[in-house]
């Protein structure tokens, strides 16, 4: 099953393996087990349902401003992501994958001082799933960890480290 867009671009894919390389979800799954996770975009929850498939039990909390399905017991919340992190506790990973439903960009508060600041007060380790030339200067805080892009699709995932995460190492 698929969750397409008004584009008709799948968010979201179940079981999340369907596509698990032609998509972006794989690339968005933390490379080592964080303590918790905070994912602000949930859509589906396809990324989600890998990080389970890959650590298990690990704690899971998903804000999205749209009503979704709850597929992998997840802590759901509703609300906006932006207002969300100004005052949310802190996540050993955070996973931004913010798109409104009428844009294939990314959401413009995801690349300001103000929303990067707050992920700085609340994260260890970022990714974030953006697209093709937008401007990431802001992120410059943190220590670039890499960036993937997946076959085909116009999307750039960038990792970013707050801190020093033991398991994770560069070759």
């Amino acid at each position: 099953m698929e969750f397409l867009d008004k584009f008709g671009l799948p968010n979201s894919v179940y079981p999340p393996t369907k596509h698990l390389t032609f998509g972006p979800w794989i690339y968005m799954v933390p490379q080592y087990k964080p303590k918790s996770v905070l994912m602000l975009g949930y859509a589906g929850g396809t990324t989600a349902g890998l990080i389970r498939m890959l650590y298990g039990n690990v704690p899971i909390t998903a804000v999205d401003i749209e009503p979704c399905k709850n597929l992998y017991k997840v802590y759901l919340i509703q609300a906006d992501a932006k207002e969300y992190v100004k005052n949310c506790k802190s996540f050993d990973c955070v996973i931004v994958d913010l798109f409104p439903n009428d844009s294939t960009d990314v959401c413009d508060f995801v690349l300001t001082r103000e929303f990067v600041l707050n992920l700085k007060k609340i994260a260890n380790y970022i990714i974030v799933n953006t697209v093709n030339n937008v401007d990431m200067k802001e992120y410059r805080i943190f220590r670039n960890m890499g960036v993937n892009k997946p076959a085909k699709l116009g999307n750039l995932i960038y990792y970013f480290a707050n801190k020093e995460i033991p398991n994770l190492r560069i070759i």
